[in-house]
């Protein structure tokens, strides 16, 4: 009768072994870790562009209807009338003052629409330093209307920044000139 030699692995197999594990668990991990900040850094992105876009569609909305527009000297703030509505929902013609004080401001990274008093937040996060001056830090005014005593359209610059991975900042730019439509006759 023969017997069967068991043999184990040796040393050198199992050191082998273990190495290869430690590099395929390390290069596994180190990629997981790369995708995880990427997707958080592409989340910070989509949110400040996201916030941006949403607070000038706010503001668009807004102003598209006012009859007249005031922006204040630093161009970080602005008052608004609308006109007046009948029953319908239809303005009266000519266009008059529906009554309601209108403002839209910043109030420190928060850009709110104020109406008779109480404010709405439509934006968090906006900083002053626009990312397309050379240098990404040069300022920029929320609001500028062009030079005249009647104001018939506004440039409205958005610039958001979000926290990303590992405190990293997203930031998103955008801007619209926004037409007044209810102008009254007799200014235009």
């Amino acid at each position: 009768m023969k017997t069967k030699k068991i043999r184990g692995a040796t040393m050198i197999e199992v050191l082998t072994a273990s190495f290869m594990t430690v590099m395929v668990v390390t290069t596994a991990v180190a990629t997981l870790l790369y995708g995880l900040s990427s997707w958080a850094k592409g989340q910070g992105r989509i949110y400040a562009e996201t916030d941006s876009q949403k607070a000038i569609r706010m503001i668009s909305m807004e102003l598209r209807e006012a009859m007249s527009v005031t922006v204040d000297g630093d161009g970080l703030g602005l008052s608004y009338r609308r006109p007046q509505l009948d029953v319908n929902g239809n303005y009266i013609t000519p266009a008059v003052w529906d009554g309601v004080n209108r403002r839209i401001e910043l109030s420190g990274s928060t850009l709110r629409i104020v109406t008779d008093g109480q404010p709405r937040t439509i934006c968090t996060g906006v900083v002053l330093t626009d990312p397309l001056t050379s240098g990404g830090s040069g300022t920029y005014k929320i609001f500028q209307a062009p030079a005249g005593t009647i104001t018939r359209q506004i440039t409205v610059q958005v610039v958001t920044q979000r926290n990303t991975y590992k405190s990293l900042q997203s930031t998103s730019r955008s801007r619209e000139t926004i037409f007044l439509r209810n102008i009254p006759e007799i200014t235009k």
